[in-house]
């Protein structure tokens, strides 16, 4: 979790019970407090909607106007526009934002204040920080929405991982405030994608994989921001007595767990969420912005090549290999052979792309499950540029994909190219 500077933790997390089963359950996030003194602080609340701003000593009076008409802006997109359930405060409802000196990993946060002890399901209540150096504009409206949007997440889904719960309040956050990207973050994001697109190991690469619920939202998503706003609505948890006594979260569902259900068939009939997968490796191969990096790329082969994974592929992490197709002769075919580790269940797509990069066809390359090997041969190059091949580790064939457990082995492959 970010920690704020300003901030002091309130209360420690419960010790663990040794019987609840660690994957079936995480921990409850530790509650912390509002920054220190900040009830002295210069305080203006919104007249038409349930939220204040805390102005910490020193802070020009107008950045706090700026951040106050801001927060008014930005809620109005999210609540009243697109739907997002409104944060909530501790004490009388009322949600507190506060301006403060600093904040690790980014402009903004919103932290865990108070739990509700027996709600009908889990529910916290939070406050926001923004980062007094935040430039005014753009970058101050997306700081807010993000701060709102990762605070309705700890009201409606408070059990909600670190990692998915970064990526789509950035991807709120940009949609309220459509300026360019954060290229730190989509960078992060894009350069690593051997990596599980949910990895809260980094906070910047986290918020870089709103591209990823974005890609989502504007698929499969009837209206903006829709499809985000329904993953937190449809993932609540309800907390046994006793697991919440051992200081521990239920962490079922999850929006993977979401996605799964709600998305079935939506690719094609009998499609899953594996596809959707592989689905979006595809698409960030082709059209990133950056787009992620070429494990190999390799001229038309003279002869036979075999080429090893530069990096193992964490589940829903991909890698990308590029043939060039330039002194291919006419009528040439490519023989494509992939093999991979055991424990590990890969997908693969050729695609032939023109030279304008556009996409001329795509060819899945068919295995079992619990195979560990595949082949292709891939014909009709003329005009081909180069061929695209994406592998896409689709996660344990024992587990369903749960960003909670951290079943996260990554796995090597080995390809074969070869002109017949």
């Amino acid at each position: 979790m970010a920690m704020v500077t300003c901030c002091a933790r309130a209360q420690d997390a419960r010790a663990v019970d040794a019987g609840v089963d660690e994957l079936a359950s995480r921990p409850v996030e530790e509650l912390t407090s509002p920054p220190d003194g900040a009830d002295a602080w210069t305080r203006a609340c919104s007249m038409g909607r349930r939220a204040c701003l805390g102005v910490s000593p020193g802070t020009p009076e107008a950045l706090g106007t700026a951040t106050l008409e801001a927060l008014e802006r930005v809620w109005d997109l999210l609540v009243f526009g697109i739907g997002l359930p409104p944060p909530v405060g501790t004490d009388d409802g009322r949600w507190e934002l506060y301006l403060v000196e600093r904040v690790e990993d980014g402009w903004s946060d919103a932290f865990l204040s108070g739990r509700e002890p027996l709600p009908s399901f889990d529910r916290g209540s939070s406050f926001g920080v923004i980062d007094r150096s935040t430039p005014v504009g753009c970058p101050l409206e997306r700081a807010v929405g993000y701060a709102i949007a990762r605070g309705s997440l700890w009201r409606s889904a408070p059990a909600t991982d670190e990692g998915s719960a970064r990526a789509q309040a950035e991807m709120l956050a940009r949609l309220a405030s459509p300026c360019a990207a954060d290229a730190d973050d989509i960078r992060a994001f894009q350069s690593q994608p051997d990596r599980c697109i949910i990895d809260p190991r980094s906070a910047s690469f986290d918020r870089g994989a709103s591209v990823f619920f974005g890609w989502l939202d504007e698929t499969f998503g009837a209206r903006p921001g829709g499809l985000v706003v329904g993953l937190s609505a449809l993932s609540p948890t309800l907390t046994h007595a006793a697991t919440w006594n051992a200081g521990r979260w239920s962490d079922t569902p999850t929006a993977f767990d979401v996605l799964r259900v709600s998305l079935r068939d939506a690719l094609w009939q009998g499609s899953t969420l594996d596809d959707l997968f592989v689905e979006f490796a595809v698409a960030r191969g082709l059209s990133g912005d950056p787009r992620p990096p070429i494990g190999w790329r390799v001229p038309w082969p003279a002869r036979p090549r075999r080429l090893a994974s530069p990096a193992a592929v964490a589940p829903t992490g991909a890698s990308y290999v590029v043939v060039d197709c330039a002194g291919a002769p006419s009528g040439a075919r490519l023989r494509v052979e992939m093999e991979w580790e055991d424990y590990a269940r890969m997908r693969w797509v050729v695609v032939k792309v023109d030279p304008a990069g556009r996409a001329l066809a795509r060819l899945s390359v068919g295995s079992p499950d619990r195979a560990t090997h595949a082949g292709m041969t891939v014909s009709s190059l003329d005009g081909v540029d180069h061929v695209l091949v994406v592998g896409v580790n689709v996660g344990d064939p024992d587990h369903a994909f749960d960003p909670d457990a951290q079943r996260w082995e990554p796995h090597g492959w080995l390809l074969t190219v070869a002109a017949e």
